[in-house]
């Protein structure tokens, strides 16, 4: 079988220097060591910006659970980022969909961190402490539920000064995973996805970009190669 590094080179044969250049260098940048969670949020526009601020702020994963809110995404606004991240979604009926997504993060050594206006943490004073992190972001009326609060190492509190008591949940998430991001980017920790997930990604994204000649291409690479080892 072809290695993933032969694959992807003879994609990108494919592809324009400048496309290529641009799947490498933001590849690059990426880090599954935070991710963000959105718990019920219902307008779709919010998600939408959500999963845009990700993928500028270079966050490849994004949990998308839905307890009491159909989760619909604004194409619009996500301008294409769903292309780019990797989005989980939990939208069992009769189930515990938070738990079920808290059991996957567990389980790949998260800690959750939420924001919540009586937090214990001030969001300029957070400094990384080499975790994995995962940020959760509560619904638009309610905030992030007790059994998220509950969960959470972490409650960041982002400091106000005006009589509006609370900000845009799109707004807030941006403040609070710049902050994060930042922390980690300047850190020591090694954030940079390995090696192996770095090509992983950079295949999906060639693959996207390909499009419809996409998979006859990557079959027709595959055969020759295999027909040349052959032999």
């Amino acid at each position: 079988m072809i290695s993933l590094s032969e694959l992807l080179k003879e994609l990108k044969q494919h592809l324009t220097p400048e496309r290529v250049e641009r799947i490498e260098s933001v590849a690059a940048q990426r880090t599954r060591k935070l991710c963000l969670v959105l718990e019920d949020i219902r307008q779709e526009h919010n998600i939408g910006a959500l999963l845009r601020t990700a993928d500028i702020l270079g966050i490849q994963d994004v949990h998308l659970v839905s307890q009491r809110y159909e989760a619909r995404l604004a194409k619009a606004i996500a301008k294409g980022s769903t292309k780019w991240i990797s989005l989980h979604r939990y939208q069992e009926r009769n189930q515990n969909n938070l738990e079920l997504c808290l059991e996957q993060l567990r389980k790949e050594n998260y800690q959750l961190v939420v924001a919540d206006p009586d937090g214990d943490v001030d969001l300029p004073d957070f400094q990384y402490q080499g975790n994995k992190l995962a940020l959760l972001m509560g619904s638009e009326w309610d905030g992030v539920s007790e059994q998220a609060r509950t969960a959470a190492a972490t409650k960041i509190r982002i400091p106000q000064y005006g009589f509006t008591q609370s900000f845009n949940v799109s707004v807030a998430s941006a403040l609070i995973l710049q902050q994060l991001s930042q922390s980690l980017r300047s850190s020591d920790y090694p954030w940079k996805l390995e090696e192996d997930e770095r090509q992983q990604l950079e295949l999906d994204w060639t693959m996207e970009r390909l499009g419809a000649s996409a998979w006859p291409l990557r079959e027709k690479i595959e055969q020759e190669w295999e027909a040349q080892n052959k032999a």
